[in-house]
């Protein structure tokens, strides 16, 4: 005769349960089907397909907006014209600006492909710590950025390509600039550009122009046509200051940054709209 206690004894209830090592046991052989946990090549493929055809249409829509504006705007495409300011009040210790005088205006004849090539231009005189400097400021649009060409065409001054890449310095954040010395001064010449750092070779201009083609706000600009995509445009500044034989270059090459430096900060936030 069996003992009543074995039927009330819960054993048998706890055998006929799945316990919690039971079920990390099921999980553990029984593994992710690795069909569904990585994508089939097709499926990448079609992703890929999709952004494509999502930035051509992005693309083409930006177009047919420039091409409908441009039917009622005459303007689009065309460059406002920019009034230099009459004084540029730049100095800062440590450089001092002791006289300013008045502006000269700078009018080129130079064509190219029927447009003009600098629209405006001027040209400032100071004298800073105690050194005259002139500053000759033109805005170019269209341009390549090759300075080479803005001084043989403009200031009558030949350099070679050679000498350009063996003088050209990068200061960061405001970019590269040139320092030589022509006849009986010295001179300090750079681009301001829109976007980005300031560039003295054409290789420069379009590596600086093609970093900036995919901000966002140059898109969103391009797409409503008020902007290009590669903005060709370009403050041309050449600072010059006398020099002999007998001057300290090396002061006056640190005098002509210090005023190069100051003068870019003032510019690139009031660089011409389109």
């Amino acid at each position: 005769m069996k003992n009543d206690a074995d039927h009330l004894s819960p054993k048998n209830d706890l055998d006929s349960k799945p316990s919690a090592q039971d079920h990390l046991n099921e999980d553990i052989l029984e593994p992710a089907d690795p069909i569904e946990a990585i994508p089939n090549g097709n499926e990448l493929l079609t992703s890929k397909h999709q952004l494509r055809f999502q930035l051509l249409a992005v693309l083409a829509s930006g177009s047919l907006l420039i091409l409908g504006r441009s039917l009622f705007d005459g303007n689009i495409g065309k460059p406002t014209p920019f009034t230099f300011p009459n004084q540029i009040e730049f100095g800062q210790a440590p450089t001092q600006i002791l006289m300013v005088k008045p502006p000269e205006p700078i009018v080129d004849s130079k064509n190219f492909f029927g447009k003009p090539r600098f629209l405006s231009g001027n040209r400032y005189k100071y004298l800073i710590d105690s050194l005259p400097m002139d500053i000759d400021l033109r805005y170019a649009v269209g341009t390549e950025g090759e300075l080479r060409v803005f001084l043989k065409e403009l200031a009558d001054i030949e350099i070679s390509e050679d000498q350009i890449l063996q003088k050209s310095v990068r200061k960061d954040p405001v970019g590269y600039h040139l320092i030589f010395d022509h006849q009986d001064r010295t001179y300090l010449t750079a681009c301001i550009n829109p976007r980005g750092i300031s560039t003295v070779t054409k290789e420069q201009f379009d590596d600086n122009a093609s970093n900036q083609v995919m901000n966002r706000d140059v898109i969103i600009g391009w797409l409503l046509g008020q902007s290009d995509l590669r903005d060709r445009r370009c403050l041309w500044t050449l600072i010059s200051t006398p020099s002999t034989s007998s001057s300290d270059r090396n002061t006056i090459n640190q005098k002509l940054e210090k005023t190069w430096i100051l003068w870019y900060e003032w510019w690139k936030p009031r660089f011409p709209t389109p």
